[in-house]
């Protein structure tokens, strides 16, 4: 019977060797050129310590800020090239994750070995203009190492002419506020070196700032085209607005007002009464006696003032007489029309008071 302890033996001895492998970052080495055009030409010499077969190794530089306005700032890289330290190019993959930009580099025979990979790439929009003075704000090394960097230094060159220099580094993880690095001026050339390791996802950052004159900044309309790119979210309420004003402009604008020709009569096409419907969206009593004297106008009826006496000749009062004539030639009658004449005249009357129409009349009003 084989004792639990042997088995954990026979275990360990079994377990390949891949499962023990690991990888470590020896040295990272940064040379930052700054050119008069305001581009940033990077050299990264990064050594890197395989224990165990490995593919190669992933280098994710961070491209887009936030400037203290809260506004996104992108940083665009053209990688020139990747070569091993005799020279050899290595075959890279270029990918987007996030805020970085991530290079996935195939190292050969990264096996129990020791290879130093370098890195050449040029950075456009890399600076920062200021009224006072220009700045590089630069994360050297990135923040998203799973593994230590045991040894990180940075040497950012600037143009000969350069002046009034002056620079800090930072250090440790995201946001961290740490100054350790030692950081060296002489002349234009700053070289900021990290005196202890970096640990995981830590990083060093190095702000390098000289006075204005010696770096030519993008024009302002390449800074607002690059604002927008970066922050085009932002424009969405422009637009929209440009969108319905161009739609209002087009098709919702009231119409210029006209001069507006005062007419005495109804259209000839419609009568009074329709006119008067029309007007205040309600058929009432004026419309109806609109009709009447429109009758009397067209010639089917004719109306008669009377003076008659009351109270034994002692009072007058005015009588209205409506008298029914058959007029030649007229122009026919709409039907509501019609409906009026006959109610004046019902039973074949062709002579009716108009107080006599007080208790008769309103029986053809609905119809009307």
């Amino acid at each position: 019977m084989i004792r639990p302890a042997l088995l954990l033996l026979l275990a360990l001895v079994a377990t390949p060797a891949q499962a023990q492998r690991s990888l470590a970052i020896k040295r990272f080495d940064a040379t930052i050129l700054v050119n008069p055009n305001a581009d940033i030409d990077v050299t990264e010499a990064i050594t890197a310590q395989f224990t165990g077969a490995w593919n190669g190794i992933y280098r994710k530089i961070p491209v887009v800020y936030r400037t203290p306005q809260g506004f996104n700032w992108t940083i665009h890289l053209d990688l020139l090239d990747v070569t091993n330290q005799d020279g050899i190019p290595l075959e890279t993959e270029t990918s987007r994750e996030g805020h970085y930009v991530k290079y996935k580099i195939r190292v050969p025979n990264a096996v129990n070995s020791i290879h130093t990979v370098n890195l050449h790439y040029r950075a456009e929009n890399g600076l920062r203009f200021f009224d006072d003075h220009d700045e590089l704000y630069w994360n050297v090394t990135g923040d998203e190492w799973d593994v230590p960097i045991e040894a990180a230094t940075a040497s950012i060159v600037l143009p000969s002419q350069a002046s009034g220099v002056r620079a800090i580094a930072f250090n440790g993880v995201y946001g961290s506020t740490a100054r350790d690095a030692v950081v060296k001026i002489d002349g234009a050339t700053v070289r900021v070196t990290m005196p202890h390791r970096l640990d995981f996802h830590e990083g060093m950052t190095a702000v390098v700032g000289w006075n204005k004159g010696v770096v030519t900044p993008p024009s302002e309309a390449s800074q607002a085209l690059d604002a927008v790119g970066n922050n085009w979210p932002l424009a969405i309420p422009i637009l929209a607005f440009l969108g319905m004003f161009a739609l209002w402009w087009k098709a919702g604008r009231d119409p210029r007002r006209l001069p507006v020709a005062v007419q005495y009569e109804p259209p000839d096409s419609i009568t009074p009464a329709e006119a008067g419907t029309l007007m205040d969206e309600s058929a009432d009593m004026r419309d109806v006696t609109a009709t009447v004297t429109d009758l009397a106008v067209k010639g089917y009826l004719k109306i008669e003032e009377r003076e008659e006496k009351a109270l034994l000749g002692l009072m007058t009062r005015q009588e209205y007489v409506f008298h029914k004539l058959e007029p030649q030639g007229a122009p026919g009658l709409a039907p509501h029309e019609e409906m009026v004449l006959r109610g004046i005249f019902a039973g074949g009357k062709t002579e009716v008071r108009l107080s006599d129409l007080e208790n008769e009349f309103y029986k053809y009003l609905p119809a009307v």
